[in-house]
Order: C-alpha cells, then structure tokens, then sequence
C-alpha cells in the first residue's frame, strides 16, 4: 500500500515538476516575444508567442497573439485569436479589451455588422470605454451605408433585369410586325398570280368559244355554197 502511495506522489511531483518547467519556458518564449513586439518585429513575436502558447495556452499569450498578427494586417487570423482571448479571460476589463481589439479587427476586415456586436460586448465588459464607443459609431455609420449600397446595388440589377426583359420584348414586337408585314406583302403576290392564272382560264375559255363561233360561221357558209350550186345546176 504504501508503495502505491510513493509512487503516485512521484507521479504527482513529476508532473508538477514538468508543468513548472513548462510555465518557464512558455515564460521566457514570452518574454522574447515581448521583446520582439517592441521593436516591431510582429513575424518574430508571433512565432515567439505561438510555441508560448502550445506550451501553455493562457489568455494573454493567446491574446498577445493576436496582437502580432493583427500589426501584419491579417484581420481574420487575428479575430480568431481575440474570441479565444476573449473566452480565457475572466478579468472584465481585460475581456473588454479583447472585444475590443476583436471589433476592430472585424471593422478593418470590412464586417461591420460583426464589428458592431464585438464593440456592443466591450462596452458591456467596461461600459466606461469612451474610445469603443466612438468606434462603435464608427462601425454603425460604416454598416448603414453597407446596407445602402447592398440596396442601391439590388435596385440597379432590377432595374437593369426590368429594362432586358423590356427590351427583349420591345425585339420580339418589332419582329411579330415584321412578320406580319411580310404576309401582308405576300398577299398581293399571291393575289396576283390567282388573277393571272384565272385570266389564262378565261383567255383560253373564250378562245373556245371563238373557235366554235367560228366553226359554226364556217358551217354556215360551207351550207350556203352548197345551195347556191345547187340552184345553179337547176335549170
């Protein structure tokens, strides 16, 4: 029993002793880190605090990190880290600077409506921040023209969807007429060979009619002459 118990409390100071040794040196990457940010070497001091905070993740390495990356204009990487800050840190104040800085980053990532709500939870973390307030308005400004131009910009393609349709229609009418002229304009062409062709029917109609007339002129005369020699034989 008792060597259960030896064992487990050299378990437990080893693991003490480990996690003491693991607060040290995600300490001194901290402090190098820290350096680094000073002179404004953010790609150093974001390196620095990374494996500070894979060797022990606490709220102000993450939230430092977040710092680093926001100064080389990464806004979205940046966000990420300021929510996990955020959800680490227990203390109001310094929850309300990691809102803070989350809002900022989302209002220079262009997503106002994001932007609006992270500074809505700085200023519920320190309602006494005058400067999230400001930015606050800022983003507010920034989103109602957002949406202004999101709305001018659905009326334009309706407006440009109406006038096609419009068009298309207007196309459509002008070839239905030119169709419409076009039988038209076949109609007297077609009319004209009807006339023609019932013209060549009467012609040949009353060239009939002229060769029987004359047949029967004809006749007349052949029977005329025949009577009269007859006569003239007759004594």
């Amino acid at each position: 029993m008792w060597s259960r118990v030896f064992v487990l409390i050299g378990m437990f100071l080893i693991s003490c002793n480990l996690m003491a040794q693991a607060k040290g040196k995600a300490h001194d990457l901290k402090r190098e880190a820290d350096r680094a940010y000073d002179l404004k070497k953010y790609d150093s001091a974001e390196e620095a605090y990374r494996k500070a905070t894979i060797v022990n993740p606490d709220d102000k390495g993450v939230f430092n990190l977040g710092n680093a990356i926001f100064n080389q204009n990464r806004y979205e990487e940046a966000a990420r880290q300021y929510e996990k800050a955020a959800d680490l840190i227990e203390d109001p104040r310094e929850k309300a600077k990691a809102w803070y800085n989350l809002g900022n980053a989302h209002y220079l990532n262009g997503k106002y409506d994001e932007s609006v709500n992270a500074y809505k939870r700085s200023l519920i973390a320190d309602p006494a921040d005058l400067q999230a307030k400001q930015n606050l308005l800022m983003a507010l400004r920034e989103l109602e023209t957002q949406e202004q131009q999101k709305q001018q910009q659905e009326n334009k393609d309706n407006n440009e969807q109406q006038e096609e349709q419009q068009q298309q229609q207007e196309n459509q009418e002008e070839q239905d007429q030119q169709q419409q002229q076009s039988e038209n304009e076949d109609q007297p062409e077609q009319a004209q060979e009807l006339e023609q062709k019932l013209s060549k029917e009467q012609a040949m109609q009353l060239l009939e009619i002229i060769e029987e007339e004359d047949q029967k002129v004809q006749e007349k005369l052949r029977k005329k002459e025949a009577g009269e020699k007859k006569k003239t034989k007759d004594w």
